[in-house]
């Protein structure tokens, strides 16, 4: 077809972009509105209930034999399972996005069924239900009243019989939920004391109401064959019973005198609800609330219509005081989300039109662009509908991005011809024909060109393939719908429209002229600039690329961004154990906080339950729905500015935990927003271990700045009441072990017996005991089984009950065990930093039995993530392949693909300067900037190639192509920044999604405008040049460039690092250090909070500044410093300068003199080449030694605070000593007085007088030998203190100093990394290891670089015009020297082992100290109780002896007795006391306690 074809032919192009239209609008009414395409993974939900069993039970009995089956379905990607102490079960299963869900739920179901044989009869009865999980909830209708008739039992079930069918009938409702339900059910409320004195048990009690409420078939009277017969009568009976008089007339049992005893005389039968473990409300007033949810590919504003409408017609049946609401609609989101995006569409619109008209400043030419934009665009809905696609975010962004492109062609074409008609004044026609003759080559290029861009990134699997392909698979079909209507209707519109302009032109348009003109000047002599100085540009380059990988890692990457989608949940978690009761006064108070924010329409309750864990009686999780985003412009009022208000008042909630939760970025991905992951107990790893797994990531998690939020939702201790059957008993007895254990079930877990009909719908009966029964633990002993020989055993005879703790929700992921964590990044950090934040945690703290995976959104990022440069290559490979299919050429694409980093480095400053994230938007802002720079550069090459080949200079043909092709360059360049314009400052609903892809692509063509246009001929110039001289062998030939390429060779090598990496050694830790170890840290404890006296916090902060020791290891650091310089220096070159000069003089052959002068200056240069890693290793042991002066600093500082506490602690026992000797002291000279007393009265005898001077004497010995012992004591101490001796001040005494009788020993890991002493062995075994490597690369040749560069010369005149240079390499490869260098290998690696061994026994010691220090502590503290009351006792024998000696009972040798016995006792509690407190001292500092604070 020739390219004037369609330019004869003006109706049938327009018949061609009429069509398009008409299917355009045509797909434009039909498409579905959303606010996301139909991308999260199908999810089968599988539920099944065990009434009665715990959590663990639920989980080995149901959730391991379904697991089995269900693992291995094809397109699975990973299952999770929940199993609660209410005996529920849910499991879900995602499969890949690709997957179909309806063949996966049937898959699934089979499987289950294959599983059912290995359920319990119980589980298997009450049913077990798969179901697709519908991916996002599309609004939540609440019934609700003031009238205090319709409680909430009457409002779930009106919903449910009136309402829930009703709409779960509208076409697009996938699911109709009704949330915290309590429907109906026949509860049988048995009096187990009433049962057993007549002798029944529950067994008797579910018979009965298994035999007499049952539907049965009665026959037929006159069933054929039968004769003399005229009628036939169906034979009715009661089946089923419906009212509660009936089920109470039930007979439990007839007796043999005539008595009857029915249910009601056993149990309180009532009609009310099945379940009473959530409550639901709205406001926090009792609500019904059904959650609806949409089918995959429905409208979601019209399934909300739809839903509305019927809600009017089903709402005028409602009994008056009824009315509903919809709290929560996500169609308002969407509506307002889509809405500012076609806002956004027809701001880029209009300023695009403006450009244009500007530009081509005739309003003729700017209306052909005007139409010829909205024809692709709007022909663009069509091909989407034929393709399943709908109208959502994605798609209407596609079409923004997709304004700027579309433009172009149309630009192009119009200013080609008036560019035409007025330089060669040819009429509109011809003009048009010569252009389209020219144009229709490029036209085609660069939509392959952009297809080539889009097409290959749609391909890509999963969750961002399918986000791709909504951009792509839009931008192309516009771009091509573009491209057709540039090639047809734009020429033929071009013919009859256009008129040549003879007329002056107004003065804004002559403005612009004049600056375009000008604009053009500068731009020719910036290129003549560029191409004569292309090592300048060539090092620009470089750094263009440097800059991108540098930003691409600065960056923080996410995978989509948070938006304000109007509302939020909050989980309230109150103590595990408590009832439903106190959770609820705690969300009453929450509500009526919440109600009251400005921001905050609704506020929608389920007590009693949590998305994490499941129906729980201590968490409730609200919802809060915000108003309308116009009712939100103000400053204060959005998501996060409420969800901060509700954070600052949940600190004062001291009873709960509360976790606040934006929603899923994408709806149905996931259960929150945020970061979810699994820690799961793998291999031999316990539920014990899992729990102390996730305490001490929790404990790291919350310490790290890039989380926030951090919650996890494994209940690994709630309060359990455990009953031990004696199975022993219950066999002598005859007692079946699933009497005992069903009888229980029944009366404390609800047990289901079977159905009854009413309002046409069948419900369920129940049996429990009644309130006051299932209270307390003593209520067991009221319920009886009955034995074989027909006698009733209470259940407190079968066996014995004690308190314990337990799981609440066992958790399973992929099969294992798991403890889910979330966590939310925190501001400043994105998705990207925090979960690798968490990763890093896990690596560094957890054993190697815990793994770790995702689940959700953080899935799919994980997953996605690093594909920014894959998309790039592959985007960058199929524009050169086109581009080299197009020209015949592999050389002149790369012209246009050296042109393209320039603007990538644009884009990724702008959201760089912006703050924003590298996600996936920006990623598909990228592509499209790639697209159109290089559509941008193609026309400068397109039309400098056909100028080169016919013969024009390269460098000509290159400008000439620039200038001319500068205006459209511009124009299209300008309308589509100016298309980008509304993204960048949008603002509403959505905002985020628009900010992400409009940034980077703004910043990204404003440097392609600026810089890019510059390159594109630059680099067409180079690659011309170079084409054809490139040859390998040619550059071989050039002698001067060898030196230069082994440099680059040696440096390609000088990676190269021969040795054996450091692996800190097996130990074989044990689990914990002592029985019921904590994973605290004496990190919490600084030595100022241990030591709370403030005299002794003074001493030791003067050691650690005075103390010469520490001076000693301080200098030694400095030393190690310098050392570690030095051997980091080794690795680099050498350059010095040198300046010299000489005279001599020769005479060889004694005939011959002559002087010989030398002067020079130069530059010297010399390095060794660290090829197999020598220098490296010596490096790292320099470090190493480094790092063992520091743990040897803070070792001795860690032992220094010891020793000055044990010895202040010392000391104050000795003035304690003192004080009690002294006290005695006076006592005795009391004794004396009396004795001499009665001895002088006659009462006593000499011999009892001189006692009392003997022992008067002997007290005063020790008083001196005591203050001798204090004055040496402070002599030590002052020694530590680093002064000389003098007086120690004194602060509590020894009987005020208290520590804490237990310090948190920690986990056997944290004691490695928390003791200096063991960390500076683990430094000595690094050292030893780097030895190795030096050792080992000394077998290795070594090659050294020396050079210099200057001037020499003979005469100082000549000095500055003689340059000189010289280069050498040396290599030295040891060959014999009698196997030295091995043998020193087997040395390096010899010590390497006795070190090994060394920090293997300095672990042991640890430990050994630890427990030793455990153990001493504990002694002490019995040791000092019991001189306690050995100390009472003795004071009473001193009163006692004293006052049998005055009534002349005993003799004063009994009083002595006493006395002597008493200071005994008095110095031994002393000393008891004290090494009670050194026990504690050095249990600190054998738990690494005191270096660092």
């Amino acid at each position: 077809m020739k390219p004037g074809f369609f330019i004869d032919r003006p109706v049938f192009s327009t018949v061609l972009s009429l069509v398009i239209v008409i299917v355009g609008i045509i797909g434009l009414v039909m498409l579905p509105v959303d606010q996301y395409p139909q991308i999260t993974p199908p999810v089968v939900k599988i539920s099944a209930t065990y009434p009665g069993a715990s959590a663990m039970t639920v989980s080995q009995a149901v959730a391991t034999p379904i697991e089995q089956e269900l693992n291995g379905t094809p397109g699975m990607i990973y299952m999770q399972s929940s199993s609660s102490n209410s005996g529920g079960l849910t499991i879900t299963v995602t499969f890949d996005v690709n997957a179909n869900p309806d063949l996966s739920a049937v898959e699934i179901q089979n499987r289950v069924k294959l599983a059912e044989s290995r359920l319990p009869v119980d589980v298997v009865q009450n049913g077990i239900t798969v179901e697709k999980q519908s991916a996002s909830q599309l609004m939540t209708l609440s019934l609700l009243s003031d009238d205090p008739r319709f409680d909430e039992i009457y409002l779930s079930n009106f919903a449910t019989i009136n309402v829930l069918d009703v709409l779960r009938r509208i076409p697009g409702v996938g699911r109709v939920s009704n949330i915290g339900s309590r429907y109906y059910g026949m509860q049988i409320w048995v009096y187990p004391d009433r049962l057993a004195n007549m002798g029944l048990t529950v067994k008797d009690l579910q018979n009965a109401l298994k035999e007499q409420n049952s539907e049965s078939a009665a026959g037929e009277l006159g069933k054929q064959p039968v004769l003399d017969v005229d009628i036939t009568l169906p034979v009715t009976a009661r089946g089923r019973l419906s009212t509660v008089k009936e089920f109470e007339d039930i007979v439990v049992r007839a007796n043999p005198d005539g008595s009857i005893v029915r249910i009601r005389d056993v149990a309180r039968v009532s009609l009310e609800a099945s379940s009473y473990s959530t409550e639901s409300g709205l406001n926090g007033k009792n609500a019904a609330i059904l959650g609806i949810y949409m089918l995959p590919g429905a409208n979601a504003l019209d399934v909300a219509k739809n839903i509305k409408d019927a809600m009017k017609e089903i709402s005028q049946n409602f009994p008056e005081g009824l009315e509903y609401k919809f709290p929560f609609d996500a169609t308002e989101y969407i509506s307002q989300s889509i809405h500012e995006v076609y806002k956004t569409l027809f701001e880029a619109l209009f300023l695009v039109v403006l450009v244009v008209f500007l530009s081509l400043q005739n309003w003729r030419a700017a209306l052909i662009p005007t139409i010829a934009v909205p024809i692709s665009l709007i022909g663009t809905f069509g091909f989407m509908l034929i393709m399943g696609f709908s109208l959502n975010m994605l798609t209407l962004l596609g079409l923004i991005l997709a304004i700027g492109i579309v433009v172009d062609d149309a630009i192009v074409v119009v200013e080609n011809v008036e560019r035409l008609m007025n330089e060669e004044h040819l009429t509109a026609r011809e003009a048009t024909h010569k252009a389209m003759r020219e144009l229709s080559g490029a036209l085609i290029a660069t939509s392959m060109v952009l297809a080539a861009v889009f097409v290959p990134v749609s391909f890509l699997s999963g969750i961002t393939g399918a986000l791709y392909r909504q951009f792509s698979v839009t931008i192309v079909v516009s771009v091509l719908l573009s491209t057709v209507v540039a090639l047809t209707l734009s020429p033929a519109m071009c013919a009859i429209i256009l008129r040549p302009s003879k007329k002056k032109k107004n003065i804004v348009f002559r403005k612009i002229n004049i600056w375009l003109g000008k604009g053009n000047n500068k731009y020719g002599h910036l290129l003549e600039k560029a191409i004569t100085n292309p090592k300048r540009i060539l090092a620009g380059f470089g750094m263009v690329i440097v800059f991108i990988f540098v930003l691409n890692r600065v960056i923080p990457t996410s995978f989509i961004p948070e938006e304000d989608q109007g509302f939020f949940t909050v989980e309230l978690v109150m103590p595990e154990g408590a009832t439903l009761e106190r959770t609820r006064k705690v969300t009453d108070r929450a509500i009526a906080f919440l109600e009251n924010l400005p921001a905050v329409a609704y506020v929608q309750n389920v007590t009693g339950s949590s998305t994490r864990v499941g129906t729980s009686q201590s968490r409730s999780t609200l919802t809060v729905i915000l108003k309308p985003w116009e009712e939100r412009k103000s400053s204060g009022m959005g998501v996060e500015d409420v969800m901060k208000q509700c954070r600052k008042e949940f600190l004062y909630y001291p009873e709960i935990l509360a976790y606040l939760n934006r929603p899923p970025v994408i709806p149905g991905l996931g259960e929150s927003g945020g970061l979810e992951m699994q820690l799961e107990a793998r291999g031999d790893a316990s539920w014990e271990n899992l729990v102390a797994a996730t305490d001490t990531f929790m404990l790291y998690a919350s310490k790290a700045p890039e989380l926030t939020g951090v919650s996890s939702a494994l209940q690994s201790e709630i309060p359990q009441l455990y009953f031990n059957v004696d199975r022993d008993r219950a066999k002598f007895l005859g007692i079946p072990l699933t009497d005992i254990f069903s009888t229980m079930k029944a009366y404390l877990g609800s047990v289901y017996v079977n159905d009854f009909n009413m309002f046409n719908r069948i419900y369920k009966v129940y049996i429990q005991a009644e309130a006051p029964y299932r209270a307390t633990r003593e209520n067991l002993g009221l319920f009886f089984v009955r034995a074989q020989n027909g006698s009733m055993v209470p259940l407190t005879a079968l066996g014995t009950t004690s308190y314990t703790t337990g799981p609440g929700t066992i958790k399973r992921f992929n099969m294992f065990t798991t403890a889910a964590i979330s966590a939310v990044a925190a501001p400043g950090y994105s998705s990207g930093e925090a979960m690798a934040a968490m990763q890093q945690i896990a690596r560094d703290h957890l054993p190697e039995n815990i793994g770790l995976e995702w689940s959700g959104l953080s899935y799919q990022e994980k997953k996605a993530g690093g594909q920014t440069g894959f998309v790039l290559a592959l985007v960058f490979l199929f524009v050169f392949l086109f581009l080299a299919a197009l020209y015949e050429s592999w050389i002149v694409p790369v012209a246009v693909l050296l042109s393209l980093p320039v603007a990538t480095l644009g884009a990724y400053l702008g959201i760089w300067v912006t703050g924003l994230h590298n996600d996936v938007y920006f990623q598909i802002g990228l592509v499209t900037l790639i697209g159109l720079a290089a559509k941008n550069a193609i026309l400068i090459v397109e039309f400098a190639k056909v100028q080169v080949d016919s013969g024009v200079d390269v460098v000509k043909a290159a400008l000439h192509a620039a200038r001319m092709r500068f205006r459209p360059i511009l124009m299209t360049s300008l309308a589509f920044v100016l298309g980008m314009l509304p993204m960048v400052l949008a603002s509403g609903p959505g905002s985020a999604s628009r900010h992400s892809i409009g940034t980077g692509v703004f910043f990204g063509m404003l440097v392609a405008i600026t810089i890019g246009i510059v390159l594109v001929p630059f680099f067409f110039v180079l690659v011309y040049k170079m084409k054809g001289k490139v040859r390998m062998e040619r550059i071989l030939r050039r002698t001067k460039t060898l030196p230069v390429l082994f440099v680059v060779f040696m440096l390609a090598f000088s990676s190269c690092k021969i040795g054996k990496k450091y692996v800190r050694p097996e130990l074989d830790l044990p689990a914990e250090i002592v029985a019921g170890a904590d994973t605290a840290s004496i990190d919490d404890i600084p030595w100022q909070s241990l030591y709370a006296d403030s005299t002794l916090q003074h001493l030791i902060t003067v050691a650690l500044e005075n103390n010469k020791d520490m001076k000693i290891a301080a200098a030694k650091i400095k030393e190690m410093i310098a050392a570690k310089r030095i051997t980091f220096a080794d690795q680099f070159p050498e350059i010095g300068a040198r300046i010299y000069g000489q005279k001599e003089r020769l005479n060889y052959g004694g005939d011959n003199p002559k002087p010989d002068p030398e002067f020079g200056a130069k530059l010297t240069l010399s390095w060794e080449l660290d090829l197999w890693g020598n220098l490296r290793w010596a490096n790292e042991a320099g470090i190493a030694a480094y790092m063992q002066s520091v743990e040897a600093r803070r070792a001795l500082q860690m032992t220094l605070v010891a020793e000055v506490a044990a010895a202040y602690y010392q000391l104050c026992s000795l003035d304690q000593e003192l004080d009690i000797v002294r006290h005695t002291l006076a006592a005795r000279r009391e004794g004396l007085r009396l004795a001499k007393l009665r001895f002088e009265g006659g009462l006593t005898s000499e011999t009892s007088y001189s006692q009392a001077q003997v022992e008067l004497a002997r007290t005063e010995t020790l008083v001196p030998s005591l203050e001798g012992k204090i004055k040496i004591k402070e002599s030590d101490l002052s020694f530590l203190l680093g002064q000389y001796a003098g007086d120690i001040p004194r602060g509590l005494p020894l009987r005020e100093q208290h520590l804490p009788e237990t310090l948190p020993v920690g986990l056997p890991s944290a004691l490695l990394e928390r003791r200096p002493d063991m960390r500076g062995a683990e430094q000595r075994l690094r050292e030893a290891n780097a030895k190795v490597g030096v050792a080992q690369t000394d077998l290795f040749p070594k090659i050294s670089l020396t050079g210099n560069l200057g001037f020499e010369s003979e005469e100082l005149g000549n000095f500055i015009k003689s340059p000189a240079w010289f280069l050498a390499g040396d290599l030295l490869q040891p060959l014999f020297a009698m196997g030295k260098n091995k043998a020193k290998l087997k040395a390096a690696r010899a010590r390497y082992e006795q070190e090994v061994y060394a920090y293997q026994k300095s672990v042991l010691g640890a430990f050994k100290e630890v427990n030793n220090a455990i153990v001493t502590i504990r002694t002490a503290k019995e040791v000092r109780q019991s001189y306690e009351r050995l100390l009472t006792s003795a004071n009473t024998y001193v009163e006692l002896a004293q006052l049998q000696y005055i009534n002349g009972v005993t003799s004063y040798m009994d009083v002595l007795d006493a006395q002597r016995g008493q200071l005994d006792a008095q110095i031994s509690l002393n000393r008891a006391m004290l090494d009670e407190l050194l026990s504690a001292v050095y249990l600190y500092k054998a738990l690494g306690g005191g270096y660092n604070n």
